[in-house]
C-alpha cells in the first residue's frame, strides 16, 4: 500500500456511487449472472456487462456485499458484509 492511502469499507449506496462516479467507474455484473457484480473502469473487458445503477444496487442489498476501496486510489473489490463496514481498514483485512 502507498504511502497516505486507507482502504474503507461501506454498504452505503451514496458512498459507493460517488467513488466509483468520481473515477468514472460504472456498475456492471458478469454477463448472464444475476450476482457477479464489479466496478468496471474502462472498456476492455467483454464478459461484463454495464447495468443501471438501480439494479447494481439492489443485488449489491439482496446478496449482502460490501464494497472495500482504496483512497485515494482506483482498487476496490466487492465482498461480502462483515459488520465492520463504514469505516477504515487495515491494508491485511482489506485483501479478504
Amino acid at each position: 500500500m502507498a504511502s497516505g492511502q486507507v482502504w474503507h469499507r461501506t454498504l452505503k449506496h451514496d458512498k459507493v456511487r460517488a467513488w466509483a462516479e468520481s473515477r468514472g467507474a460504472k456498475p456492471a455484473r458478469v454477463k448472464g449472472t444475476s450476482d457477479a457484480l464489479k466496478l468496471k473502469i474502462g472498456d476492455d473487458e467483454t464478459s461484463w456487462e454495464v447495468i443501471s445503477w438501480d439494479d447494481w444496487l439492489a443485488i449489491f442489498d439482496e446478496k449482502e456485499f460490501a464494497l472495500v476501496f482504496e483512497e485515494p486510489g482506483f482498487s476496490n473489490k466487492i465482498v461480502k458484509r462483515t459488520g465492520k463496514e463504514d469505516g477504515a481498514t487495515g491494508a491485511a483485512e482489506a485483501s479478504h
